[in-house]
């Protein structure tokens, strides 16, 4: 025989559990996916590719390493074939978090899900001066927006 306390905290437990499967859909709101790629990753390929599926409303956040004491850069606007889908939003470049002149920094780019369908975004590293060398290295991400 169960003890009347044993019971009734049964009976409290059950409704309590029964409270959290009521019709209400768990709060979700737009979301930020990242694609990094770090130094090593990119001396290790020359043409970076990634793809990614998102919402319209997420954000796409591009961190790609960069090193601007080597004269390299990435390309700061991105190339979205279908600016219906998707926009750039910011661009940002990040110094060196180690401190060490001639380490390694990021470079951010915010993107921003605008409209569903499929886009792709790039931008190339690279040394932007007259007789540098261009197109080092690219990073391609295929997006398909929801």
């Amino acid at each position: 025989m169960i003890p009347r306390w044993g019971v009734l905290l049964t009976a409290m437990a059950v409704a309590l559990s029964a409270s959290g499967c009521a019709d209400e859909a768990p709060e979700s709101g737009p979301q930020t996916i990242t694609i990094e790629v770090s130094y090593d990753d990119a001396l290790n390929q020359v043409n970076i590719t990634r793809a990614v599926t998102m919402n319209v409303g997420d954000t796409l956040q591009v961190s790609l390493a960069s090193n601007s004491s080597t004269g390299f850069r990435w390309t700061p606007d991105m190339q979205i074939t279908d600016a219906a889908v998707m926009a750039q939003a910011g661009h940002e470049v990040l110094a060196p978090t180690a401190g060490r002149p001639g380490a390694a920094g990021r470079e951010v780019w915010a993107l921003q899900a605008i409209g569903p369908g499929t886009t792709t975004v790039s931008t190339t590293y690279g040394r932007p001066w007259t007789g540098g060398e261009k197109d080092a290295w690219t990073f391609t991400a295929e997006v398909t927006v929801n």
